[in-house]
């Protein structure tokens, strides 16, 4: 039998030879716990494989059940009050687990297998929730029955059905169309802020929020039976809002304190290994303790913010995970490993890793154009580390390094983290940052934080010291997690399909992919005489698509304390608390609306050959483009060549093209400060794409950038198009530093694909900060790296389930590469491998 020291070194041999051919994957298989590993490998993926679901993941039925049971038995009720019984109701009597070798505990399904479903969110979901293939338990016959039976009592009384039964009749066609944009005017589904600084601060926890509850609930009922006047009447709809903060809260101690008699039946009754029976009676402890009052240690105040997650997924399908872990649990892990040293460094990382696998394995239903659109994910769990303190100083701490040492023993796809630079980052934090993005994670990203604390207070006036508390709402919008700050829904609803604003420009608004007349009749293009008339168009198309997208979520967000509400959500924020409001209502809301702009350079590049070609060298005319455009490229070949390379294109630092992206970032930004939101606040852009570049790549017509219809579109915010970008890193940034990152927009995604080869080493590091200095330079608030190869990723397509592990980044998030269709693959490998230096 080989010696322990023995085996010990050959691991260390084989995690080398590892390093040397950049399979960072199979290191950290080999570096992570035995915990760890037993759980990331024993994680249910939720996020669609390409566009379908994997095998063995099911529909979870006893939350819409037992939701639906309660929402009937009080249909009397307020809508909060009814809402917050039927969430109470699912919290006291769901179907609980306890993940072996788990510290950690909650989950919003039954079981550990199955997708959460919003039964009440929108029929048009629903309906595909009963028609998706193998997503049934066995008996299928009985659970499509019950699936049946709960669409049939929901239909046209969903969030969405409301909503649109008022909305203008053309707007709703086109809305729904799925052509100019996409997303759900509701709380229902998206995501929201969760107001940190009120109840993750140390300060407070729910008890002590149910005590600021009952006095206010006091102090109205006092005035209620006082000196009769109109300040009094909105008291009697206030004190029952307060109720149903209430009841949630109070369910959401019961549903904890399940988990904790769970833990010490198993523990007392079940375990013999004397080590996991400790563990358990912990977390049977943590649960007692969190949410009901505040942490005291790491793990408990893991534990109470992963609760509150739960929770806000079981009143609604969040698709995102705003946070910022190091700045809130911070203090915890420095009190546990520093100051008190009640645990190891090493037991530490074992907390935090599985702190990102129970939030990975979070998943719930999304429609197929959602799962198109975010492939390999289940949402865009983006969580925010590093930047400043609200007095300027530098926020990163331990648990900032910690958490990025998890990530690369972990590799989940989700969360991702982004990271806030500013200029008192140490070295030793970057060299973190660095290492992630070497071994192939994606992420951190980088956020230009001094430009985002201004572009926040330009955008939507937050006073500085909220602004410099900011997290990504989603994968770049930044919103401060305060009372007038924080974002309860998904504002960004108003996604826009950029691309067709240049189609439209084209085709006098008609949609030849749609049929049908969408936008404004803006004039035949083929009698345009110069670009400036197709400019005109252009600005006439964009005002339209943003205004058609807007007024719909304006009318969801006005609308939706009556046709959905947040309890929950209402409970842990200041605002509703003391005001008594239900969180989603616009009073008192500062704003945090964007226009997310997908598919946006096409334009740019468009509107470049366009001027070109048939304007100034006038090689061809406006008849033969728009009659190749008609033909989608076929039998004009040569043609289509042309508009591809002998046109300029966005990001090789050439004025020509990039004068096109500044006019037309000039126009949105203007008509951004006319469109408002229900706050009286403006709607900026905000460039990126997620994987919107293949969602609507069988929508978006041909271009004249030469794609073809069915051609996947550029990867998304102001990232040049795939191999476009010929003159190098350096211009890249170049071209994106000519926009004002601060007054043109809300952000802008930027990729960048790194040679790993260049990277290897101090001499990589060195190179990789010089880069990351430059860009900083020269003002770009967002960036973020592909650093796998091209034999790598090749090597993943012919045999995945070696390569499980290797991930890439897609636009805004990451996602794990077997998890995405063949076209997004090989629209990665497509991107331009940049050399430094």
């Amino acid at each position: 039998m080989a010696e322990p020291a023995t085996l010990e070194n050959k691991v260390e041999e084989r995690i080398k030879t590892h390093e040397e051919k950049q399979e960072w994957w199979w290191i950290a298989e080999k570096r992570r716990s035995r915990r760890l590993d037993y759980l990331r490998k024993a994680v249910w993926k939720k996020g669609a494989l390409g566009g379908n679901y994997a095998p063995g993941i099911k529909l979870d039925l006893e939350g819409p059940t037992l939701f639906t049971d309660m929402w009937k038995r009080n249909h009397t009720d307020p809508i909060m009050l009814r809402r917050a019984k039927a969430l109470a109701h699912v919290l006291d009597n769901i179907p609980i687990f306890i993940t072996d070798q788990a510290q950690l505990v909650g989950y919003m399904g039954s079981l550990p297998h199955t997708l959460a479903w919003r039964v009440d969110g929108a029929s048009i979901v629903n309906e595909e929730a009963y028609n998706e293939p193998g997503i049934h338990e066995e008996p299928q016959a009985e659970s499509l029955k019950t699936v049946a039976e709960l669409n049939a009592y929901w239909a046209g009384q969903t969030a969405i059905d409301k909503v649109a039964r008022i909305l203008d009749p053309e707007d709703a066609v086109k809305f729904l169309s799925g052509a100019i944009g996409w997303g759900a005017p509701t709380s229902a589904y998206g995501y929201s802020a969760k107001n940190y600084e009120y109840f993750m601060t140390g300060e407070r926890a729910f008890e002590d929020i149910i005590d600021e509850i009952d006095a206010n609930i006091e102090k109205a009922e006092e005035k209620t039976i006082g000196t009769p006047g109109p300040d009094i009447l909105p008291l009697y709809d206030r004190i029952q809002n307060w109720e149903a903060m209430k009841i949630v809260l109070e369910a959401g101690i019961r549903y904890a304190n399940r988990y904790a008699r769970l833990a010490r039946i198993v523990a007392e009754n079940f375990e013999s290994d004397p080590k996991r029976k400790e563990e358990l009676l912990r977390v049977a402890e943590t649960c007692e303790r969190v949410p009901a009052k505040t942490p005291r240690n790491l793990q408990e105040s893991l534990q109470y913010d992963f609760f509150v997650q739960i929770i806000a997924r079981h009143e609604a399908h969040e698709g995102a995970w705003p946070s910022r872990p190091d700045y809130y649990h911070g203090p915890y892990y420095d009190k546990d490993v520093n100051i008190e040293k009640n645990i190891t460094r090493e037991e530490a990382l074992d907390l935090i890793g599985e702190f990102m696998i129970r939030t990975y394995e979070v998943g719930g239903f999304g429609p197929r154009w959602a799962r198109e659109g975010l492939q390999g994910i289940t949402g865009t769990w983006v969580w925010t580390i590093g930047g400043v303190k609200p007095d300027g100083s530098d926020a990163c701490n331990d648990m900032t390094i910690a958490l990025m040492q998890a990530a690369r023993l972990v590799r989940v796809a989700n969360p991702t983290l982004s990271f806030r630079w500013h200029p008192k980052v140490s070295d030793e934090v970057m060299r973190e940052i660095f290492e992630c993005n070497r071994q192939g994670l994606g992420y951190p990203n980088l956020r230009n934080d001094p430009i985002l604390v201004a572009n926040a207070m330009h955008w939507h006036g937050h006073p500085i010291e909220e602004a410099r508390l900011w997290m990504n709402q989603a994968c770049l919008s930044p919103c401060p997690p305060t009372k007038h700050g924080q974002q309860p829904m998904r504002m960004a609803s108003a996604t826009a399909n950029c691309a067709k604003i240049v189609e439209y420009a084209l085709h006098n608004g008609y949609d030849h992919v749609v049929n049908m007349q969408m936008g404004p009749k803006t004039g035949d293009a083929r009698k345009f005489t110069d670009f400036e008339q197709l400019f005109e168009a252009w600005v006439k198309q964009m005002e339209w698509i943003f205004n058609t997208l807007v007024r719909t979520v304006n009318l969801g967000r006005f609308k939706d304390p009556e046709f959905f509400g947040r309890p929950f959500l209402s409970a842990i924020s200041e605002r509703s608390v003391e005001s008594g409001l239900d969180v989603v209502s616009p009073v008192g809301d500062r704003g945090n609306s964007w226009i997310t702009a997908f598919t946006f350079v096409e334009n740019i590049d468009s509107l470049a050959a366009v001027k070109k070609l048939v304007f100034d060298d006038k090689k061809y005319t406006m008849d033969q483009l728009i009659t190749a455009l008609e033909a989608n490229w076929e039998g004009y070949e040569e043609m289509r060549l042309d508009f591809v390379k002998g046109a300029p294109k966005w990001g090789n630092d050439d004025d020509y093209v990039d004068d096109i992206m500044l006019r037309c970032l000039r126009e949105c930004a203007r008509h951004s400060k006319v469109i408002k939101d229900p706050s009286g606040n403006n709607w900026p852009i905000l460039p990126e794409n997620v994987s919107g570049n293949i969602h609507y790549a069988n929508i978006v017509n041909a271009l004249p950038n030469g794609r073809r219809l069915g051609d996947a579109l550029y990867d998304g915010g102001i990232s040049p198009g795939p191999g476009l970008d010929k003159k190098g890193p350096t211009a890249v940034l170049k071209s994106c530093a000519k926009i004002d990152h601060i007054t043109h927009g809300r952000a802008f995604l930027l990729n960048q694909r790194l040679s790993p080869t260049q990277l290897a080493g101090e001499k990589g590091y060195q190179l990789w900060k010089a880069y990351v200095k430059t860009w900083a330079d020269l003002g770009i608030d967002h960036i973020q790296f592909n650093v796998v190869s091209d034999e790598t990723l090749y090597a993943a397509q012919r045999d995945p389930e070696k390569y499980s592990e290797v991930i890439v980044r897609v636009a805004g998030y990451s996602a794990h590469f077997v998890d995405i269709s063949r076209k997004t693959q090989d629209n990665i490998i497509q991107r331009t491998v940049q050399g430094l230096g």
